[in-house]
């Protein structure tokens, strides 16, 4: 099944335009990197499949139904650019990952059996089982990020789409995220993630998307490291795209109940 298909893609921000007729299809069980220099237009390309920027001309569907008729948002989970999660809110690291699970249970009942065992195995994925009762603004930044992770991974999404998610995270954090969605794809799920170099998910990765001003410059085997990219230890630290700002918090509601 194809999970994602978008024709002739285009996408306009604040009267300019940032997608240029750009065409990709993801099918289930792919596990994709979307990589490219800043500003190439890979998170406006990653948002614009998850229906969070709109099209201002093509087509895209999602799971094989037209976005505007796409209601099955559980199936999906997304994971913005790394941000602080703590956001002044005494939350604790179980509360803002049961956020994940709003999709799939009911609004009126408690969470049950099966959202608290989805809850315990996403974090277990991530290697946050003993910091379920921390405060997640006493975690670190890589910590943070493996929250956000879980969160998404406790709604049991079909696919995960993933903004730069070892962006300026420690090489042990990079590590726990490459395990956890390795299970992932070995569940036969879907990744899509963006990424400036691959590091411990080079491995995991079968294609890559390489844009380039807006537009898809490559599409197939991904790219060799080189330079200090492929340098054991690396950790990414560049600035991310100016023009994708505004991701939502991982503690307001669930991005896809709409």
């Amino acid at each position: 099944m194809t999970v994602f298909e978008l024709r002739g893609g285009c996408v306009a921000l604040g009267g300019r335009e940032i997608l240029h007729d750009v065409s990709v299809s993801v099918d289930s069980g792919e596990f994709v990197a979307i990589l490219g220099a800043n500003g190439s237009g890979k998170t406006t390309l990653v948002r614009t499949l998850v229906g969070l920027v709109p099209l201002s001309a093509g087509t895209l569907e999602v799971f094989g139904t037209p976005l505007a008729r796409f209601r099955d948002w559980p199936r999906l989970g997304y994971v913005p650019q790394r941000l602080s999660v703590g956001g002044g809110v005494p939350a604790t690291v179980r509360e803002v990952v049961a956020s994940g699970r709003t999709g799939r249970a009911h609004r009126l009942r408690r969470l049950g059996r099966a959202d608290h065992a989805a809850i315990d195995h996403a974090l277990e994925d991530v290697g946050l089982s003993h910091r379920g009762s921390d405060a997640v603004a006493t975690l670190s930044g890589g910590q943070q990020q493996r929250v956000l992770i879980a969160r998404a991974l406790a709604g049991e999404p079909e696919v995960l789409v993933l903004d730069e998610p070892t962006a300026g995270v420690d090489a042990d954090s990079q590590d726990t995220l490459a395990g956890a969605l390795g299970h992932l794809a070995g569940q036969g799920g879907s990744v899509v993630l963006v990424a400036h170099e691959l590091g411990p998910l080079a491995d995991l990765i079968g294609r890559a998307v390489v844009m380039s001003g807006g537009r898809v410059a490559s599409d197939g085997p991904p790219p060799e490291p080189e330079g200090h990219h492929a340098h054991v230890g690396h950790i990414h630290t560049h600035a991310h795209e100016t023009h994708d700002r505004g991701h939502p918090s991982v503690l307001e509601p669930r991005t896809f109940d709409r």
